[in-house]
């Protein structure tokens, strides 16, 4: 098995016990409070990789560590928005789908952007990505 595809299942595992963890947690936590905790968490893997792979921090350069750094600034944005979402929302089985479909968004970043091509193929599944919106969320 290449490596790449070890480290997507394994990411897929993680992402979707991420996704599902929230509304077992906020069962006993207000959102806020969950997302303190669920910050700590990360706070933790973030020491975890630094002392474990040692990261070299000293000389990198501005324009990778401002990408990153938004990185986590909107990964953490998005987590406190999912969790008030799910308090809010009656199913997680909604939510965490509809929410999922962030890719078509780096999609169209993607494409602007970074100037990427898709084929027709792929043009299909991003609509049938946005029409999943449409019918994940009809209630």
């Amino acid at each position: 098995m290449p490596a790449w595809l070890l480290y997507s299942i394994l990411a897929l595992l993680a992402w979707g016990l991420w996704g599902f963890l929230p509304k077992v947690a906020l069962g006993f936590l207000d959102p806020a409070t969950a997302f303190v905790f669920e910050a700590f968490g990360g706070a933790l893997t973030g020491l975890l990789v630094m002392l474990i792979f040692r990261p070299r921090l000293a000389g990198a350069p501005i324009q990778g560590i401002l990408p990153a750094f938004f990185t986590g600034v909107l990964g953490y944005l998005g987590l406190i928005l999912f969790m008030y979402a799910i308090r809010e929302g009656e199913k997680i089985s909604i939510i965490a789908p509809l929410t999922a479909l962030y890719p078509v968004v780096t999609i169209g970043l993607a494409m602007i952007f970074l100037h990427e091509k898709i084929n027709l193929v792929q043009f299909a599944g991003v609509v049938l990505a946005l029409i999943s919106i449409l019918l994940i969320s009809h209630q």
